[in-house]
Parts: C-alpha cells; structure tokens; sequence
C-alpha cells in the first residue's frame, strides 16, 4: 500500500521540565515552545537571549543617557 504522504519533521531538543519547581517548568515550557516553533537548538537558543540582551541593554542605555 503506497502512502499518501510522508513528514520528515526536524528532531529538536527539549529542556527537561519534570524535576522543576513551578516558575522554572514555566520558563522552560517557554524556552521549549520558542525551540519548537524556530527549530533552534540550545545553542542558537542562547545566541539569540545574547543578541535580545544586547539590545535591550542598548536601548535602556539610550533612553537614560538622552
């Protein structure tokens, strides 16, 4: 019987939420929905939380140095 159609959809790893206390499942829960919905790993994960940090502490500093 041929298959109608076939997914070949992208293994993507996930933080371990199990042994965690309430806030941080939550955080995690956040950080695995955004790894999902982008196909990040951990790595481009941290990448972009540098680059969001980056420029929101440059635009803190525009704002209170204008």
């Amino acid at each position: 019987m041929a298959k109608l159609a076939e997914l070949k959809l992208k293994r993507v790893q996930q933080l371990k939420t199990a042994d965690s206390s309430f806030m941080i499942r939550k955080h995690k829960d956040v950080l695995n929905w955004m790894m999902r919905t982008f196909g990040m790993d951990t790595y481009g994960l941290t990448w972009a939380a540098f680059f969001k940090g980056l420029g929101l502490g440059a635009l803190a500093m525009w704002l209170l140095l204008r």
